[in-house]
C-alpha cells in the first residue's frame, strides 16, 4: 500500500525505527505483504528481509497464551470460573479467577519492579507469587504481565508440557507457523534493545527482550514468541475463515467485551478475553467494527488487530526498539496505518 509504505519510509528515513513489516489477510489468503527498511542499525546497517523473525513482545499474550487457556476451556480442563489457588498451590489470593488473567481485572500490578535485575525463572516466579494486589478483585482494568505470566504456569501445571511444545502441538503446527517459537533461529531475528546490566551485555538478537521472560528462559506467558507477519497472517486468515484451532463457540468468546471502564480522564477501556477492543484513538484506527474486531500490541513494536465484520486482519511487527527504547516512534503511527488499511480495503462499505 503505496500511503503505508510512504509513511513508514519517512519515519525509517527520521530514525524512528530500522524497518517494519506488515501484511493484510483476508478469510481466502493474503492482500499485501510488504517489508520495509533495515533489519539492524548496529553494528552495521542491514536490509530488511522478508523471512526476519521478530520478537513480538506481548503479543505472545494472545497468539499463545490466550489460545491455549480457551483450548483448556474448550476441553474442560479449566473454566473462567476456576480459581488460581486450585491449581498453583504457591498462589495466595483466593478470589481470583482464570476470568480476572484473562481481563486484566484481577486487583495485581502490572508489573515486577527492577525486572532487569531477575537472573533465573524461580527469581521471577518468587516475585509474582509474594505480589499483594492493588485493587479489589473485578474493580478495575490493569494490564498485568505478572497475570499473565500466572496463566503460563498453569498451561504447564495442566498439560504437564512446556508452553513452546503445547503452543507448537495445538497453534502452531495445525496452523503450519513454520517460523513461530520461543527459540528461534537466532541469525533471522531482528535485533532488539542493546541491553548492557548484570544480567546480559550485548544487543538481543533472537533473545526475548522482556527481562521476566528472559530470566524464565525465553518462555513466559506474557511475552518469549518469536514469529513473521506471514505466520501472523496465517493465524489470522484461520481465524478469518473459521478454520481455527478450536471451535466458533469457542472462537465467539474471544470477540465478546467482557469489562469495560470509563477513566476521569477519558480514557475508555473495554477487553475481551485475552484480547483488547478498540476504543478511542486505538492502535486498529476508526474504522474497524467494535464488536467484531480484536486487538493487541507489542512492546517491541508491534500490533495486530481482526475485523470478523469486515473480514480484515492486519499485522506490522518492527524492531522499535533497536538500539534502544528511548527512539520509540512507531506508536504514533498505528492508528493513521490502520485507518488507511481499512479504508482501501472496504472504503466503499465504511
Amino acid at each position: 500500500m503505496k500511503k503505508v509504505d510512504q509513511i513508514l519510509l519517512k519515519a525509517i528515513e527520521e530514525g524512528s525505527f530500522p524497518g517494519a513489516s506488515y501484511a493484510i489477510v483476508n478469510e481466502s489468503g493474503f492482500i499485501d505483504s510488504i517489508t520495509l527498511g533495515y533489519f539492524r542499525l548496529f553494528p552495521e546497517k542491514e536490509t530488511n528481509k522478508q523471512d526476519v523473525i521478530y520478537d513480538v513482545a506481548s503479543l505472545t499474550k494472545v497468539i499463545s497464551t490466550t489460545t491455549m487457556i480457551m483450548r483448556l476451556i474448550e476441553e474442560r480442563q479449566l473454566s473462567l470460573d476456576t480459581k488460581i489457588i486450585q491449581i498453583l498451590e504457591r498462589f495466595k489470593h483466593e478470589k481470583i479467577t482464570i476470568y480476572h488473567l484473562l481481563t486484566h481485572t484481577s486487583g495485581l500490578p502490572a508489573d515486577i519492579r527492577r525486572a532487569n535485575t531477575l537472573k533465573s525463572r524461580d527469581e521471577v516466579l518468587d516475585k509474582v507469587y509474594e505480589v499483594d494486589v492493588i485493587h479489589p478483585v473485578g474493580d478495575t482494568i490493569v494490564y498485568s504481565d505478572i497475570g499473565f505470566i500466572l496463566l503460563g504456569q498453569i498451561i504447564e501445571k495442566i498439560t504437564q508440557k512446556r508452553l513452546s511444545d503445547y503452543a507448537h502441538e495445538i497453534i502452531f503446527s495445525p496452523l503450519k507457523m513454520k517460523d513461530t517459537s520461543y527459540h528461534p533461529d537466532r541469525k533471522r531475528c531482528a535485533p532488539t534493545e542493546l541491553r548492557n546490566d548484570l544480567v546480559y551485555q550485548g544487543y538481543l538478537q533472537g533473545l526475548v527482550h522482556d527481562e521476566k521472560s528472559f530470566a524464565m528462559g525465553g518462555e513466559a506467558g506474557h511475552a518469549g514468541l518469536f514469529t513473521t507477519t506471514h505466520d501472523i497472517g496465517l493465524f489470522m486468515q484461520a481465524i478469518l475463515s473459521n478454520q481455527f484451532v478450536f471451535k466458533k463457540e469457542t472462537l465467539d468468546m474471544l470477540f465478546k467485551v467482557r469489562e469495560e471502564r470509563m477513566f476521569e480522564d477519558g480514557t475508555h477501556l473495554a477487553r475481551a478475553l485475552g484480547w483488547d477492543k478498540p476504543t478511542g484513538r486505538s492502535s486498529a484506527g476508526a474504522y474497524v467494527d467494535f464488536d467484531e474486531t480484536i486487538i493487541h500490541t507489542g512492546f517491541t513494536g508491534c500490533n495486530m488487530f481482526i475485523d470478523r465484520k469486515h473480514k480484515i486482519g492486519f499485522v506490522m511487527l518492527s524492531n522499535d526498539v533497536h538500539p534502544t527504547r528511548e527512539t520509540k516512534g512507531i506508536l504514533k503511527l498505528r492508528h493513521e496505518i490502520s485507518n488507511l488499511v481499512m479504508l482501501a480495503q472496504k472504503g466503499n462499505e465504511l
